[in-house]
């Protein structure tokens, strides 16, 4: 019996039906769709194989990548980590064929051509949908190495080479007050990057009009744009789930609700993207760190995904949350409520919050207060761990087969 079930329509379906230009991107490396496919295959009964296989098929099929859902690619330090760890004893005789064949190379040298190696093989994976699309799509987002977050200058030089990996490669660079700037340099060379570690209105504007800035500085100097694209991202949950929302909340004599809380990350959201489609930016938005919830009334809804459909944005599919969607979501029915208001009265507790109005307002912050944002500090940190990791895992497999 399955323990979820099939339907000949997926949630990806409803959603993508809410808006012509609404994208779906993996929110992973490629390398891993294999077993996560397999993994939710098993959840299903012998008889509801064929329509999933086919499901999964269509979103993302490794041997036919022209033909699939996903139009594009996020992955970061941790997701790098987890394609690592998908396949251990494959990147360990990597690294060892790798050192052998540069014994002048450190461990923390051999880390990082390892990192790029799975950034170029995953983005090498979805070439065949960049040219499809006119190089429009199928770009991966490849992340500089957060500890250079607040370092203009290395990011730079860190997305060149990772942008030379691949054409496609459009390289994940920080809403920090260095990063907006480096955006800026990046897009004036005709390099499509995608502001990450983004959380308040007033990074998602200075970074689209340091892209505009960017483009105007790339049209003077007669710089191919074929293939550019900006990418804003918005890490939704991150920003909800930050200790200073709380603590902010508590010290106002503010009691928030599990949904309330929700409403003002998607409050966020519905404020950049009003803003975005005023004022024409050409960056596309995108929300991540999505997440199932809340409940109501008994019924579980997906508001992150809900309030935000029908919007021309991007969706970011990491592999934990499309499960919960496949397998917990089959009652969702997606509409077009992009436009529709947060209920007033809770705006009116909402507003009562430093740190809400500090994330939904034009205004809330200044460029230099970004580094100071709680949630990117501890994504920096978490993404710093995992490129640890990976160098922790390249020293290990040197050892296992020594050099």
């Amino acid at each position: 019996m399955s323990t979820f079930s099939i339907s000949h329509k997926t949630p990806i379906d409803r959603l993508l039906e809410t808006a012509p230009n609404l994208e779906i991107w993996w929110d992973s490396s490629p390398l891993v769709y294999p077993t996560w496919a397999n993994k939710l295959r098993a959840l299903t009964s012998q008889a509801d194989q064929k329509i999933l296989e086919d499901q999964l098929r269509r979103l993302y099929d490794p041997a036919h990548t022209e033909a699939t859902l996903f139009t594009g690619v996020t992955t970061n330090p941790p997701l790098s980590y987890q394609a690592i760890q998908d396949d251990p004893a494959r990147w360990t005789a990597w690294v060892d064929d790798y050192a052998r064949a540069h014994p002048g190379l450190e461990q923390t040298q051999i880390a990082w051509e390892l990192y790029k190696t799975i950034i170029r093989l995953g983005a090498e994976a979805y070439m065949p949908v960049n040219e499809r699309t006119g190089y429009a799509y199928g770009h991966l987002s490849g992340q500089v190495n957060p500890y250079t977050f607040f370092d203009e200058d290395t990011m730079v030089e860190q997305a060149l080479e990772l942008h030379a990996l691949s054409p496609n490669v459009a390289i994940k660079i920080p809403g920090s007050y260095e990063g907006v700037h480096a955006i800026r340099r990046l897009t004036a060379l005709g390099v499509p990057t995608n502001c990450t570690s983004g959380y308040t209105v007033p990074q998602f504007i200075a970074v689209a009009e340091a892209v505009q800035a960017g483009i105007q500085e790339a049209r003077r100097a007669g710089v191919d744009l074929t293939g550019w694209r900006s990418v804003v991202t918005y890490m939704s949950a991150r920003w909800e789930a930050a200790p200073d929302f709380a603590a902010q909340a508590k010290a106002a004599g503010v009691e928030l609700s599990p949904e309330e809380v929700r409403w003002a990350g998607v409050a966020i959201f519905k404020n950049a993207y009003r803003i975005f489609r005023e004022r024409a930016y050409p960056s596309k938005l995108l929300i991540c760190s999505l997440r199932m919830g809340p409940l109501v009334d008994g019924v579980l809804r997906c508001w992150h995904v809900e309030e935000t459909a029908g919007s021309d944005a991007i969706f970011t599919l990491p592999p934990p949350f499309l499960t919960e969607l496949f397998t917990q979501g089959s009652h969702l029915e997606f509409t077009s409520r992009i436009w529709e208001p947060i209920p007033a009265d809770v705006m009116a507790k909402l507003r009562k919050v430093p740190y809400f109005n500090a994330a939904h307002e034009p205004d809330g912050i200044q460029p230099p207060d970004f580094n100071r944002i709680q949630s990117l500090l501890l994504t920096q940190q978490e993404f710093c761990g995992a490129m640890d990791k990976i160098i922790a895992f390249t020293g290990q497999a040197m050892q296992v087969a020594p050099v």
